[in-house]
């Protein structure tokens, strides 16, 4: 029998394929090779579907979602023939413009709702996961044009960097900032004390939103 994605757990498949794709980029850089790279990739594009398929997306929107995903697929194969850093950056800004595509809906669907539902709460947590991987992105995308603007990161491929800058991301987005790796470059600190900031105005809507639902519930 064919699963129907509803309003009432249409979160709980995104936030399953953000969490495993967590974990992926993980256990790749716990075993690092040419094929777990390979799979975070594959990883990357099956979370990209999943959120297409779970969040309620208009009819345009929605066919802008599936034509990111069928370039990040081409890119991706084109990557694999030719080894161009201009290849590189395109996948990652399509990567980027898909994240904020979904962004949007989400955050409609999630922070702005009259009732709290534990949909509505995996939801939030969906948004905080979307922004930490955005700001991966960025770091993603000005490591690939400068180097050097980080120290403690390597000098490789955004595939195998992608573990590093996803917890580095996180670390900053919840204000933990352990310094073992540190933005160098002017561009690259704007980024991250942007990223902190909106960690912790993220907090205050999510905080805010669920009271203000809970006192229009009790009306």
């Amino acid at each position: 029998m064919k699963r129907r994605i509803t309003q009432e757990d249409n979160f709980t498949y995104l936030l399953g394929s953000l969490i495993f794709l967590l974990f992926s980029g993980a256990y790749s850089a716990q075993f690092s090779s040419g094929f777990m790279e390979e799979f975070l990739i594959e990883v990357t594009i099956l979370s990209m579907m999943i959120g297409l398929w779970s969040v309620r997306f208009t009819g345009s929107i929605f066919k802008i979602g599936i034509s990111l995903i069928v370039i990040a697929v081409m890119s991706h194969f084109v990557i694999s023939f030719v080894d161009k850093t201009e290849f590189e950056i395109i996948q990652l800004i399509f990567l980027l413009l898909f994240c904020f595509i979904l962004l949007k809906p989400a955050s409609e669907q999630a922070l702005f709702s009259e009732d709290i539902t534990g949909n509505n709460i995996m939801g939030s947590i969906c948004i905080f996961l979307l922004l930490g991987f955005i700001w991966a992105i960025f770091y993603l995308l000005i490591i690939e044009v400068t180097p050097i603007s980080f120290s403690g990161i390597e000098l490789t491929t955004w595939k195998q960097n992608l573990p590093d800058v996803m917890y580095f991301s996180f670390v900053t987005l919840t204000t933990l900032g352990y310094g073992d790796v540190l933005p160098i470059s002017p561009l690259a600190r704007f980024l991250v004390y942007m990223e902190a900031i909106v960690g912790v105005f993220y907090m205050a809507i999510v905080v805010s939103s669920l009271v203000s639902a809970k006192g229009s519930s009790k009306e």
